[in-house]
């Protein structure tokens, strides 16, 4: 009898402790509410390792009795440090943060809002307006993450509610709430000059830089960027405008693999009347072929409607080699391109803004180059506003008539050896590269070891 009891009382338990918790009143679920839920599967923490020394309590006591022998007792380990917050763009595992979160981080590590940390790499930054775009390496993206639904780029009210979600002082997912105080603010922050940045005073704390603002909608509207020091309630974001254009210069299938769209990667592209205006085509290339014009606009990418910027990055930057891109236009036409690999030049130029030829016997003895030198001459060094923003101190050492004798510890003399060297490469990759400088304030030659970002 005692028996049976025991186990009606356990039952009853089991089944309370296993009954799912009541849904919550209509009053409860705000807009605050809502905006948050719809939104924060799209916001990632991030962090790096670093590594630090360590003491179990057993420090002293191991010294005194085998310090005399010298054993060597592992005293550091690797820990998580959080940098920021990040924001997923893409489904197939993109993610925009600012470029001050990342930029001196050896290694980057991403937590999503399910607990799931994962690595991600850089593919591409814009120093002067602090952005970065990241790649996540071994995410489980099968099925997709969920990305970010951006507002309308000057859908803005004075006033209106806003949400940050971000990781302030490592707390990860932290959500603050507060009203848009300004539009177009005018910020100098060091050498970074803004005058569209938006003011909030909802709280943001170190570790916030780089998360989504949001509004009630739950539509991505800024990425915070920083607080005032010394000021109270006063935050900053970058306008969802900037991220837009940003985003629509790297998500181009050229910065993900030696791939021709054909349409100049130094030209942006704009939003049109409902849809994206196409720029400078390249002479020549899979676009110009199929017929596409500079200033067309295009609206449907494969059947898939592209009003803005960020739908038309969606649709393009995962394609490759080989693949048809079919775009509907404005008017009515429908072009297809297919995608093809870039031409040596393009591809060196495409990765590191710079023109190159072969170092010839006449071009040696032109340039005053001893015989024995060899490599590739750098006959142009793209102007910064032309190659892309990233203000790597890099292309500011390099000059015309400097000479490419070494990539990754391979001697070069050909273009298409440079180019074999970058075909697997991608945007935010690094590489060695071993130039001869002509300084001629010292009238001699000056061997350079110097790490290129890739563009």
């Amino acid at each position: 009898m005692l028996k049976h009891a025991f186990h009606f009382l356990l039952a009853v338990m089991t089944g309370v402790c296993l009954a799912q918790a009541p849904e919550p009143s209509t009053a409860r679920l705000t807009p605050t509410v809502l905006a948050v839920k719809k939104a924060k599967t799209c916001v990632v923490n991030i962090g790096t390792e670093r590594v630090v020394r360590t003491n179990d309590g057993f420090e002293t006591l191991f010294n005194e009795f085998f310090g005399r022998y010298q054993f060597e007792r592992p005293t550091l380990k690797k820990e998580y440090f959080p940098l920021g917050s990040g924001i997923l763009v893409d489904s197939q595992g993109l993610i925009v943060t600012n470029y001050h979160v990342v930029s001196r981080a050896q290694t980057i590590e991403v937590r999503l809002w399910n607990g799931v940390a994962t690595t991600a790499e850089v593919i591409g930054f814009d120093q002067p307006n602090d952005l970065c775009l990241l790649q996540i390496t071994d995410a489980p993206i099968d099925t997709g993450l969920d990305a970010a639904d951006f507002a309308l780029p000057d859908d803005v009210l004075l006033g209106e509610t806003v949400i940050s979600v971000g990781n302030p002082f490592g707390l990860e997912h932290s959500v603050t709430q507060g009203v848009l105080s300004a539009i177009n603010r005018s910020m100098v922050d060091q050498d970074l000059v803004y005058d569209d940045i938006l003011q909030i005073d909802a709280a943001i704390n170190p570790g916030n830089s780089g998360g989504p603002l949001i509004n009630l909608d739950g539509n991505l509207i800024g990425v915070n960027l920083a607080v005032r020091k010394g000021a109270e309630g006063i935050g900053f974001a970058l306008p969802v405008k900037r991220i837009e254009q940003f985003l629509s210069h790297w998500l181009r299938p050229e910065h993900f693999g030696n791939i021709a769209m054909g349409i100049s990667t130094n030209e942006p592209f704009s939003s049109g009347h409902d849809g994206v205006v196409v720029p400078e085509l390249l002479a020549d290339g899979p676009a110009a072929k199929a017929g596409l014009k500079a200033g067309d606009v295009i609206t449907q990418v494969n059947g898939v409607r592209v009003g803005r910027l960020i739908e038309f990055g969606r649709e393009i930057w995962h394609r490759r080699n080989g693949d048809t891109m079919t775009f509907t236009l404005q008017d009515g036409r429908t072009v297809r391109i297919t995608l093809e690999p870039m031409p040596p030049e393009q591809l060196v130029k495409t990765r590191l803004g710079l023109n190159v030829q072969k170092l010839t016997n006449n071009l040696r003895e032109a340039l005053g180059l001893p015989n024995e030198v060899t490599g590739l001459a750098i006959s142009e060094v793209l102007p910064q506003e032309e190659f892309n923003r990233q203000q790597a101190v890099w292309r500011e050492v390099l000059k015309r008539g400097d000479i490419i004798m070494r990539v990754n510890d391979r001697n070069i003399t050909e273009i298409a050896e440079l180019s074999r060297l970058l075909e697997q490469s991608r945007s935010g990759q690094k590489l060695n590269m071993t130039v001869l400088s002509q300084q001629q304030r010292m009238n001699r030659l000056v061997p350079l070891a110097i790490d290129v970002f890739l563009n």
